[in-house]
């Protein structure tokens, strides 16, 4: 059996503290949208409200370290082009996006 613990606590309008079993975070942004960091990395998250759908893609060392692996299988295939990384400014620029219609 397995124990889950958390606790959310609002700290200010669009600002949120995340406490729970191994560790921390603060969430920042609007219901729907957001950008969480903490102990487990970084995380930005769109969704729409009430339905239940959302998506989220991690920024961080993970993500770095499997784009240098795909840099890496590149260059060893004698491609000499750098993989552009634009997923997280397209997370980035959706969470903008759902922030100002929410507004």
């Amino acid at each position: 059996m397995v124990f889950r613990f958390r606790k959310t606590l609002k700290i200010a309008p669009g600002v949120r503290l995340n406490i729970g079993k191994t560790g921390g975070s603060v969430r920042l942004g609007p219901r729907g949208a957001g950008y969480t960091f903490g102990t487990s990395g970084q995380r930005v998250t769109a969704g729409l409200p009430g339905t239940g759908l959302s998506v989220t893609h991690k920024i961080g060392a993970k993500g770095r370290r499997s784009s240098r692996r795909l840099q890496e299988a590149h260059l060893l295939a004698g491609d000499t082009q750098r993989i552009p990384r634009v997923w997280p400014y397209f997370w980035g620029a959706l969470l903008v996006l759902l922030w100002l219609v929410g507004t």
